[in-house]
């Protein structure tokens, strides 16, 4: 069986820095993997709302501004057996507000694309894809 999700994808930049997430260890779909701030859109709802309603849930940051960047799409498979379409709008976005992470993530980090592209990224994430956002 094949699903799709479609995903609400930060991509926050601070000088040459962008902001990423590291997943939590208690997470149970790829635990320990880094990430840009994102979440799922759901069933009736823009992405553009979902993208506010995941920054306040996963940073406590509020989104004051987004640009819509893009596009990107790739297949996963989940625990090794349904096979998942993803796929993600990407936005520059200004936050405001003090971060704050959830219980889904351990870790917060401004990285420059050097150390981006040496990180265990979430699987199915293509860098080569978000590469031209950032």
């Amino acid at each position: 069986m094949i699903n799709q999700r479609v995903m609400a994808t930060a991509i926050i930049r601070k000088n040459d820095r962008y902001l990423l997430l590291k997943r939590s260890v208690h997470n149970k779909m790829y635990a320990g993997q880094w990430q840009f701030p994102e979440g799922g859109v759901k069933f009736g709802e823009s992405p553009l709302k979902a993208l506010t309603r995941e920054l306040r849930e996963e940073t406590g940051l509020g989104l004051k501004d987004a640009k819509l960047l893009g596009v990107g799409s790739g297949t996963i498979k989940y625990f090794n057996q349904k096979l998942y379409h993803f796929i993600r709008i990407f936005y520059a976005c200004r936050v405001a507000g003090r971060l704050s992470l959830s219980e889904k993530h351990t870790n917060a980090a401004w990285l420059t694309k050097k150390e981006i592209r040496k990180l265990k990224l979430l699987k199915g994430f293509k860098l080569d894809q978000t590469e031209k956002f950032i």
